[in-house]
Formats: C-alpha cells, structure tokens, sequence
C-alpha cells in the first residue's frame, strides 16, 4: 500500500509537471470515452437491457408470414380467434392495435395516439400501475363502460402528475371515458401510445383477409419456444385448408418481443458503437505516441533509477500508474460529456429509438464507462511501460537525452501511426458509404410536390360522424373555406397522406384476370378529395381526376398509379376496365371503374417503391380520418392558426394534429438516414484529426531529434528539396502503407452497413476511391508542415544544438 502510496504521488506530480501534455490526452481521451459512454448507454437501454416486464424473455410477439414468405407482421381477428381457440402452449394470448381519439372537455381539444389492447394484455406483460389498476378482461366486451388508463408521459402532460386523477372522466371522441389507472414510464407498448383503451374485439369472418392486429404471447410453464413454434405452424396449417381463399401459404413466426421492437434501429447502433470505439483506439494510439515522446525526454530520468536499483516490475507500475490516472480523468470528463451528449443523440433520432425514455448514465452505463477507462488506461500505458522499464544504461547515461533511446522508440510510434491510419480508413470510408447513401436517397423524386403546401390531420369521431353522409358534408364544407384562405391557391383532403408512415393495403383482382388467392396483387389504398392531385402536384397521365360527381350513389370509381396498370393490366388500356377488393369474389362483390392513371408516388419511403397503388373518391368513400393539405405562393408555415381556426369554425370540438409542411414529412422520412449519416462522419471527422495530428506529431519529433543529422547533411551540401523530400517519403510511407491496410479491412467490414445503405453498393468505387485521397491530402499537409520547418533549419545553429 505504500508502495502504491508512493506511486501515485510520483505519477501525480510527473503528470503536473508536464500539464499541457496531460491536457491534451485527457481531452483526447475524454472525447473518444464520452462518445463511447453515450452509445453504450442506448445500446445497453435498447438492446441489452431485458424488457421491464413480467419474465420478459417468455414474452414473443406473434409475426404473420404471408405467401411467398412476406413478412406481413400484423394478423386478422378470426386468425388470432382461432390461435386462442386451439393453441396449448401459451398461458397468455393478447391482440393490441392503434387508433387516434380526439380528447375534448377540459381544455384546448387534442388529438391523442391510443393503443387498442385485449382484455389479457396488461395480464400478459406483468406491468403494475403507478396509481389506479389496469384494464379488466370484463371490460374487453361491446356494452362494458369505457375506461381508459393514462400513460405516464400524458398524466403528466395533461393533467399535472395529479395523484388524485383516477376516478376522473374523459371525454373521448365525444364519449364519456372513466380514468381507472396510470401505467410507468417504461410501459411503451404499442410504440407511442399515450393512452391504452378496451379492444372489444367483434370477430366476422369476412374480416378474415384484413391483417392490421399485433398479437404477443407469453409462453407457458415448461413450454420451449421450439415446441410453441410447431404448434403455431401446425395451427396455421389448418387454417389454411379450412379457409383456401383467405390463407393458403399464410404461416406464423414467433420471435421474442424484444428482438421485433428493436429490430429497425440494431444494426444503426451496432455500426456507431463499433464506431466510437474505432475513434478510441485512435485516440489511445495518440496518447501512446504523446507518452512514447516524452518518454525519450525521461530516459536519462529512468536510467538514474534502474542504475540506484528500481526494477522492472516498479518502472512498469509507476507508468501505468500515470496512464492510469490520465485515463481516469479522461473517464471522468467523458462521462459528463456523455451526460449532455446523450439527450442531443436521441433528440436526432426523434421518437426511431424505441424505449428511449429508459436511456440514461445508470449503473451499468457508469461501470461500463469505469472499466472502460481502466481498460484504456492499460492498453495505451502498457508500450511505453514496457518501453521505458528496459532501458539501455551505458547509452543513455553516456549521450544523455539525445535520442539514444528514441531509436529503439521510433519504429514503435510509426507502428501505431500505421494502426491509426489503418482505423481511420474503415471509419472515413463507412461514413463516406452512409453520406453517398443519404445523397442517393435525397435525390429521390417522391411523385408529389412538396414546396409551398402545409398538412395538418383530422379525425372525425363516430359519436358525432358516423354516418358516411355526415363525414362528405363536413369535407364538402371545409375544403372550399380553406381554398378561400389568403394566399391559398388549393386545398384538398386525403388519407392516407405520402410519406406519413400509414399505409391501408388490400388484395384486389381485376375483371377479366385470373389467379390463386395467395398470388393475388395487393394495392395501397388512398381516398382523396376531388382537388388533391392538383394540390399535392400529382401529374394525370390519362384520363380524369375525381370530381363532385363521384359520390355515395354513383358508379365506383378509382384512379390507378402507373405501376399498377403496367405491372397488373399489362399493357391493356386502363381506362375503362374494372378492380375489385372483394376477394374471393362473389357475386355481391363491389367492382370499381378505372376512369384515370396518375404518376407513382413513393408512400412509406424515399426508399420505397411506389408500389400498385388505387385511389378512391372520398365523397363517394368517405373516412373518418383525413390529413388536410393546403397548397400557397408564399410561406405555408404561417397558414397553420387560419386552417385550425377553419376546422373549429365547423365543429369547436375538433382537435388538428401533426401540423407539418409537405418539406418536413419529406425531411422526416429521411431523419432515420439522415442521423446514421451525421453521426458516422462526425466520428470519422474526429478520426481524420487524430489521425493528421498523429502523422504531424511523429515527423515533428523525429524532426526535433534529428536536427543534429539535418544540420549536418545540409552542411556538407544537401540540398532543402533533398531533405523536404525524403522527410516526406518518410512520413507519407507510413501513411501509405496504413491506407492500404485500412482498404482491405473496409473491403470485408463495408458488408456490414449493407442493410443501412439506398443506391449504393458497399463496396462502391467512388467512395474507396474518394476517401484514400481526402486522407492523404491531409496526411500530407500534416507531413509538409514539420518538414518544411526542418530544410529552414540554419546549419550552424543546427550543429549547435544541445
């Protein structure tokens, strides 16, 4: 102990004695542990920590697998009927869904996001409530009393944490909704919700075709996920033969709850913290080379000592000793760093990092960052350890400080500006992968117009809509009110809207065309106002649009995307023929006339297809739900009071949501990409510094060191260009070699980020091309500088030195 003692007073003093060294790799260090820390503790929130439920490795999620293996995710409700009927390896079965209710009453009306959950639900997870209870399997049936319970997040919200909330009554979507219970924070299930009510489920059979319930399991005592599995293929098997027309070729997955939600964001997280730990490696290899530097200076120092008697295993303590605290302290800095970097992080990825409200520098999070800065402490303390623990006495003491050691150094700092090199590579051509993506990805025509218009959603509650004629008068009445707006140019309703991440999709058959159900095409499903392909900039390309005489009554009409009529009608002219969505059909199957064709519009993704798509009048199909799109010259941003305040003057009731211009859902539905892209670069910024500060470094001191050599050569006749240049073969070599190194290491490493990238292949050749040549450029300017310097050296002053 009081060896150590003494120890660490040595190192404490040595390391204040040289602070601007101490400074620069503690900060060096703290940047490279801070980065580390912040993804480490989503990745450890998100991927590693179980979920905060009852057993949560026996809870699984329940995954419809379509013909051809499409992995459809949502199931129908007499499919999921029938699991709870005949399964036996489940002691819990619950189908949630999502739904959006206007809340009204107290306040300023607003629209809320609600999970839709089975009477089994909160059962099956295990959560207990913060106050009240949960939802009672007696309340799951049509006639029950509506309840809701609140999530955390909206208690809070809306009501002020008020201990005193349940008991109290909502009004939602025009009906009175007793509160029975608050649920915590970490509750996230279904993504976002705010609020969870009844399902109240109503099985019919011809709803067997429409797959829009997530259905989750837990498993019963004793019963292997194995062993669930068969049963569950068998199950779907037999329904299969009982309902040809319906589920031929439809199986079911079961994959643990926690694998599905986080699969989306896994391998984004695994790349950044693979990442973070490249740029820490650099960074050790840096500090390596700062203590290797100062170590030259210390040699005549630890010569003295080993010649008084200091052994080995006491010159290597006390320098890890010093790496040690400079690591802890880089710990320490890292880790406040982490404190304020973590909440920046997940606000750039927005509400794409599931259970995000669980992140945070816990327990874990701070052991993790202490072993971490103990573990970095090692690695770049144990060279120079070792370095300065052998020591060649007769040497050093006979020519003192003057490099005598340094040779045996010298081969050791170019092998880690090698490694830093090589590691800078990897991460700079990742990024330059992510980059060449995002720009591949925003170069991507959506098919619609999105400048100069503002989009807002509402949803008509059935209390006071529920008739189909009630829901066109409202459209019918707003839509001209918003046209005649100030600025205005046209106004129109749609849902779903591009890009707003809703899709309704169904099978459909066309007249005429034969085929099994299983291999039936699918369309995505809009119903928009007469003026919405004017208003979204959606070109006609044959035929009409919609106008005021297609409404409930009229023939049924549809207007169809180009992909649908060249990939399923087939060259025939579209116009004319007929579409049904009443599949199998029947004779009282409804047949919608194709009357126009309009361009292809991206509706998930930038990266998606446009896909089969069809349109229906919303005046002769009207929905409950409409997202609300008016078109200006000028700024629409400013648009959004006029056009809440236009809703309300038809019904005070009414809430608006998600107010977004038609550039930000664009922007939006790229944030996911957008985040990856930024983050990588930043990091392969830092490792492109680190790295041109550690070529600068090295040929600055072997530069210093061989002053006496230069001096010399330049007197007995060495030209400056002479000695610019072989300085520069000197440093470039290393940086060359480190590139091609680093090359065949991306090579194989690139496939990694293939599930991440649109439009560009990982091994693609600008990017290998491109990147080699920023690096050198600057390891260039970073080898120039200190060589230049050298050739301006005096010869006299040279032969002088020391």
């Amino acid at each position: 102990m009081e060896n150590f003692g003494t120890d660490l007073r040595f190192a404490w003093r040595s390391l204040w004695k040289h602070s601007s060294l101490t400074l620069i790799a503690v900060a060096a260090l703290a940047l490279g542990i801070g980065a580390n820390t912040a993804i480490f503790s989503v990745v450890q929130a998100v991927l590693l920590k179980p979920l905060p439920f009852r057993e949560p490795d026996r809870v699984l999620r329940l995954i419809d697998i379509g013909p051809k293996k499409v992995r459809g995710g949502a199931t129908s409700p007499p499919d999921y009927a029938d699991w709870r009927a005949q399964n036996r390896v489940f002691s819990h079965l619950a189908a949630m869904g999502v739904e959006n209710v206007n809340l009204t009453g107290e306040g300023v009306p607003e629209r809320l996001f609600a999970g839709q959950v089975s009477g089994d639900f909160f059962g099956l997870l295990g959560v207990k409530p913060v106050l009240g209870r949960p939802l009672l399997p007696a309340e799951d049936v049509v006639g029950a009393p509506n309840v809701a319970v609140l999530s955390t997040r909206l208690w809070r919200r809306r009501f002020g944490g008020d201990p005193e909330v349940v008991g109290r009554r909502l009004v939602l979507n025009g009906e009175p909704t007793l509160i029975v219970g608050v649920m915590p924070p970490t509750l996230d299930l279904p993504r976002s919700v705010e609020l969870w009510l009844p399902l109240r489920l109503v099985v019919k059979e011809e709803q067997r075709g429409g797959h829009y319930l997530g259905v989750i399991a837990r498993l019963a005592p004793g019963v292997s996920l194995q062993r669930a599995q068969a049963e569950m293929t068998g199950i779907a098997e037999r329904i299969g033969t009982l309902h040809p027309d319906t589920n031929t070729g439809w199986g079911v997955d079961l994959k643990p709850l926690q694998e599905t939600m986080v699969a989306d964001i896994r391998p984004a997280l695994w790349v950044l913290l693979g990442a973070v730990g490249v740029v820490l490696l650099i960074a050790c290899a840096n500090v390596a080379n700062l203590l290797l530097s100062r170590l030259a200076a210390r040699e005549r120092e630890v010569a003295v000592r080993t010649a008084l008697g200091a052994g080995r295993g006491r010159l290597v303590r006390q320098f890890l000793t010093e790496s040690t605290l400079l690591s802890l302290g880089g710990g320490l800095l890292g880790a406040l760093l982490a404190a304020a970097g973590t909440p920046l992080l997940l606000a750039l990825f927005g509400d794409r990092i599931p259970r995000s409200q669980e992140v945070g520098l816990d327990g874990a999070v701070l052991a993790f960052t202490f072993a971490l800065s103990l573990g970095t402490g090692l690695l770049f303390g144990l060279l120079p350890a070792l370095h300065a623990s052998s020591p060649d006495l007769q040497s050093t003491l006979r020519d003192g400080a003057k490099g005598a050691g340094d040779r045996r150094g010298r081969r050791t700092r170019s092998s880690l500006v090698f490694a830093e090199v090589a590691l800078a590579i990897v991460l700079l051509v990742s990024a330059g992968l992510l980059v060449r993506s995002l720009g591949e990805l925003q170069n991507v025509r959506p098919g619609f117009r999105s400048d100069h218009a503002l989009s807002v959603q509402v949803a008509l509650p059935e209390a006071g809509y529920r008739e189909e004629p009630k829901q066109v008068a409202f459209y019918r009445d707003l839509l001209p009110r918003l046209a005649a707006l100030p600025g205005v140019q046209h106004a129109a309703a749609g849902y779903p809207l591009p890009l707003s991440g809703e899709r309704f999709r169904l099978a459909f058959q066309a007249e005429g065309l034969t085929a099994e159900i299983a291999d039936l095409p699918r369309a995505n499903m809009a119903f928009v106002s007469p003026d919405y392909f004017a208003t979204l900039g959606i070109p006609l390309e044959q035929g009409r649009g919609f106008d005021g005489h297609d409404v409930i009554g009229s023939e049924k009409v549809t207007v169809i995307n180009r992909a649908l009529a060249e990939t399923v009608l087939r060259g025939k002219n579209p116009l004319g023929q007929r579409i049904t969505f009443d599949v199998p059909v029947t004779d009282k199957a409804e047949w919608y006339r194709i009357v126009g064709v309009v361009g292809d519009v991206r509706h998930l993704g930038l990266d998606e297809e446009s896909g089969n798509q069809s349109y229906l009048p919303l005046f002769q199909a009207p929905n409950s739900e409409a997202g609300l799109v008016v078109r200006t010259a000028g700024s629409p941003a400013g648009l959004a009071a006029a056009v809440a305040r236009t809703v309300r003057e038809i019904d005070p009731s009414l809430p608006v949501a998600n107010v977004k211009t038609l550039d930000a859902l664009v922007a939006d539905s790229v944030a996911e990409p957008r985040a990856n892209a930024f983050l990588l670069s930043l990091l392969a910024g830092l490792a492109l510094v680190l790295s041109a500060v550690g070529v600068y470094g090295v040929l600055s001191y072997s530069v210093a060191q061989r002053t006496r050599e230069i001096g010399l050569r330049m007197a007995l006749g060495a030209g400056a260009g002479e000695i610019l240049r072989q300085l520069l073969r000197e440093g470039l070599g290393i940086v060359l070699a480190g590139i091609s190194a680093g090359l065949v290491g991306a090579f194989f490493l690139a496939r990694v980020l293939a599930s991440l990238l649109y439009g560009v292949t990982p091994r693609d050749p600008w990017t290998f091309v491109g990147v080699p040549l920023v690096l050198l450029a600057v390891a260039l300017l970073a080898t120039w500088i200190p060589a230049r310097r050298a050739t301006r050296v005096e010869p006299v002053v040279a032969l002088r030195y020391e």
